[in-house]
């Protein structure tokens, strides 16, 4: 049976680890994961981040981490970002990922959000499925790897 639960991702990035690393290794950058634990903890603290879990017999098979905050243009307008999304390859055939989602999106409300903003690479299944629920791309991110004293 599916449990989703509101969660301090502090908490439960220790016990989770290697779907976190599944995680990276599947959608992560070229460069190493190495989390800070204690800046989830204080963002947690400050009531700008939180996590979603999804619990298949008491284990967590899914998360998604967010972050909330004030649109700094405009701080009436309060914004929510997810910060990762992801599960367990072995229950993506149902739709926990789908119920994750939206289980986000009614925490970051109930959090003051007006807007959720979702990364996600270009032309990836999610982006479809995101845009099949609503969602409308809105900005490109780009990334370059910068060096040092140049």
């Amino acid at each position: 049976m599916l449990q989703l639960a509101f969660e301090n991702p502090a908490e439960v990035m220790p016990s989770i680890r290697p779907l976190l690393d599944l995680n990276w290794a599947e959608t992560g950058f070229d460069f190493g994961f190495d989390p800070d634990i204690s800046m989830y903890q204080t963002l947690f603290d400050l009531g700008k981040l939180f996590a979603v879990s999804a619990k298949v017999d008491g284990e967590i098979v899914g998360y998604c981490t967010v972050c909330v905050t004030p649109h700094p243009h405009n701080p009436a307008i309060v914004i929510a970002a997810n910060d990762a999304l992801f599960v367990h390859p072995d229950h993506r055939s149902g739709s926990i990922g789908a119920r994750l989602i939206r289980f986000a999106e009614t925490c970051a409300a109930a959090k003051g959000a007006s807007r959720f903003l979702w990364h996600c690479r270009a032309g990836t299944k999610l982006a479809e499925v995101l845009e099949s629920h609503g969602y409308a791309p809105v900005d490109t991110v780009v990334m370059k790897e910068l060096h040092r004293g140049h």
